[in-house]
C-alpha cells in the first residue's frame, strides 16, 4: 500500500498550528513590552500588524517617584476599541535596560515567564483595563520607566487583522532626584502668569511643554519667578523644572 506520508504530515499540523494560533489567549508569557531589555519584541511577534481597531491604550496612576521596596498600583488600560478581546505584556527599567523591582499577578493577570513583568491571562482577554501591582527595588537604582505592548484581537483564531500598540511612561524619579528639583506652581488655572517656586534650590531651569510635546517656552529660574504665559493658546501644559539633571514635572491649565 502507498503511503501518502505528505497527507499525514498535513494532519498533524493542523492542531499543532491551532494551538499556536490560541495559545496566547492566556497571555504572552515571554519578553514582548517593546522595551530595551526585551530587545525591541512587541506582541507583532505573533501578531500581524496593520489593523487598525481604533482604541489607544493609556498607562495610569504611575507615581512620579519611587520609595525604595514600597508598592504602587498601576492601571493599563485600552480605551474606544472596536473588539472585545485584549492582551497586554509589560515591564519596568532602568535606562540601561536592566529589569528592576518585582510584579504581583492579580485579576486577569499573571507573570511572564522570567517574573520581570506582567501579561494576560485566559480571563483577562475579556477584560480592556488592568489593575497591576509592582514594588519598587530595595535600593535606589536611578530612574525607572514602564514599557507595555498592548493587543487588540480580533478574535478570529488567527494572528491576523490585530492591532499591536505600544508605549511607555516618564522615566520615575527616586525620591532624592524629586526632593532636589521639586518645585510649588500656582496657580494652576492661569490667565496671564505663573509662579515657581523652587523648594531646594537656588536656581534651574523651566521647560513648558503642550500636549503634543512640543515646547513653547524655555527659561532660567531662580528660587521664586513669575512666568509670562499669556501669549500660550487655551489649553493643558507640563511645566518640567530641571536642577542638576534632575527632573520635576507639573501640569497647569492656560485659560
Amino acid at each position: 500500500m502507498k503511503k501518502n506520508y505528505p497527507f499525514y504530515s498535513i494532519l498533524t499540523a493542523i492542531p499543532i498550528a491551532l494551538f499556536a494560533l490560541v495559545a496566547f489567549t492566556g497571555g504572552q508569557p515571554g519578553q514582548f513590552s517593546g522595551s530595551p531589555g526585551d530587545g525591541g519584541s512587541t506582541c507583532t511577534n505573533c501578531h500581524a500588524p496593520g489593523a487598525n481597531h481604533g482604541g489607544t491604550p493609556a498607562l495610569t496612576n504611575v507615581p512620579t517617584a519611587y520609595a525604595a521596596g514600597q508598592t504602587y498600583n498601576l492601571n493599563l488600560a485600552i480605551n474606544g476599541s472596536s473588539v472585545s478581546k485584549f492582551g497586554f505584556n509589560i515591564t519596568a527599567e532602568t535606562a540601561g535596560g536592566t529589569k528592576v523591582g518585582s510584579w504581583t499577578a492579580g485579576t486577569g493577570t499573571r507573570l511572564r515567564s522570567d517574573s520581570n513583568g506582567l501579561t494576560h491571562n485566559s480571563s483577562g482577554s475579556a477584560s480592556n483595563n488592568w489593575n497591576l501591582s509592582w514594588t519598587a527595588p530595595a535600593s535606589d537604582l536611578g530612574d525607572v520607566t514602564f514599557y507595555y505592548a498592548t493587543i487588540q484581537a480580533n478574535n478570529a483564531n488567527g494572528n491576523g487583522g490585530d492591532q499591536m500598540v505600544s508605549g511607555q511612561s516618564n522615566a520615575i524619579l527616586t525620591n532624592e532626584e524629586a526632593i532636589i528639583s521639586s518645585f510649588k506652581l500656582f496657580p494652576t488655572h492661569a490667565v496671564s502668569d505663573i509662579n515657581i517656586e523652587l523648594a531646594h534650590s537656588e536656581d534651574g531651569e523651566l521647560l513648558i511643554y503642550n500636549m503634543s510635546g512640543q515646547p513653547v517656552l524655555r527659561s532660567k529660574i531662580g528660587r521664586q519667578n513669575q512666568i509670562d504665559v499669556s501669549s500660550l493658546s487655551t489649553g493643558v501644559y507640563i511645566s518640567q523644572v530641571l536642577v542638576d539633571d534632575k527632573i520635576s514635572t507639573q501640569k497647569f491649565i492656560k485659560k
